[in-house]
């Protein structure tokens, strides 16, 4: 199993009417899409389309696919970029949907039983009047989560920020080679009446009942690990790396890296010794926004270094 990428434009300027209307009209199927292939036939066996007709950039390359086993059945757990997070059942299709992140209003919902889109928006050309959340970046991103079969918890991030958005028609560049096609030009912002900030949950991965939660000032960029121990390490944007109990979601441990996290985290033992190894360095296009809407440690922090920090447990 694995997610596809969004169509281009990333924003259509179908309007309502994008069966027909914009520059990809339909549903532009098998994009922002969960597929399954036969593994020795190669044949399709399964796929849900997350988001028809993605006019957002909510799509789903992003997200780990968590496999378990529940009550007989075999599931899978998928977040999309969007921070709804969509539960299959391998062999019947959607099992739940649920949402991690509280700002959203590209759909006002999307039913937890088919998967349907409730409430799309859809934009012409021209500047949208209301921001869209979750920002371009989404409710969740290229980050990984971390299931713990012990606790039964999901331990995921979500990021609570949103954009102005003025759609435009363009014209794809193909040659010499293809080149991006957004479609818009769009400025991150706070939520309606609230500020921008990430977060750190743990939940129940099939029905999304969250347990605890830790709240971040940025949304951090890093990916998330779960031990055997009960624990769990964030490495935050601002360069700390935090270790919390996986039951309760005290901070149990932290150290600063120097610089901010944006990459993957791992443990691994050598001779019967626990090392936890996470990358560290601050760039790329989900942190080019953080030094004019933060300030202050991300103004001064280098946008072209990078390590490899391990740590020991004891």
């Amino acid at each position: 199993m694995w997610g596809t990428a969004n169509p281009a434009p990333l924003y259509d300027w179908s309007g309502s009417d994008y069966k027909t209307q914009g520059a990809r009209p339909g549903d532009n199927l098998y994009t922002t899409s969960v597929i399954g292939l036969d593994l020795d036939s190669g044949k399709l066996k399964f796929y849900h389309q997350e988001l028809p007709h993605d006019a957002w950039d909510f799509d789903s390359a992003v997200g780990e696919f968590v496999m378990l086993d529940r009550d007989g059945q075999k599931l899978v757990v998928h977040p999309n970029k969007s921070g709804y997070i969509f539960v299959y059942d391998r062999n019947l299709g959607i099992k739940n949907v649920w949402r991690i992140t509280q700002n959203s209003n590209f759909v006002k919902d999307i039913d937890p039983k088919t998967g349907e889109l409730i409430g799309r928006r859809d934009f012409s050309a021209g500047k949208v009047n209301e921001p869209l959340c979750p920002h371009i970046s989404g409710g969740v991103s290229f980050n990984s989560g971390s299931y713990n079969p012990k606790t039964g918890l999901y331990y995921k991030l979500g990021q609570e920020w949103c954009m102005t958005l003025e759609v435009m028609k363009t014209t794809p560049v193909t040659a010499p080679q293809a080149q991006l096609n957004i479609g818009a030009d769009f400025k991150i912002a706070p939520p309606p009446g609230g500020e921008i900030y990430g977060h750190l949950d743990a939940r129940d991965p099939v029905t999304g009942v969250k347990k605890w939660e830790v709240r971040y000032p940025e949304p951090p960029l890093g990916s998330v690990l779960s031990t055997g121990g009960n624990l769990v390490f964030v490495p935050d944007s601002r360069g700390t790396l935090h270790a919390y109990d996986a039951e309760s979601g005290a901070e149990l441990w932290s150290h600063s890296d120097g610089t901010g996290h944006q990459g993957g985290i791992v443990s691994y033992a050598v001779n019967g010794k626990q090392y936890v190894a996470v990358t560290a360095g601050f760039g790329g296009m989900a942190s080019d926004d953080y030094a004019p809407t933060f300030g202050d440690v991300y103004k001064s922090m280098p946008r072209d270094d990078g390590a490899l920090i391990v740590y020991s447990l004891k």
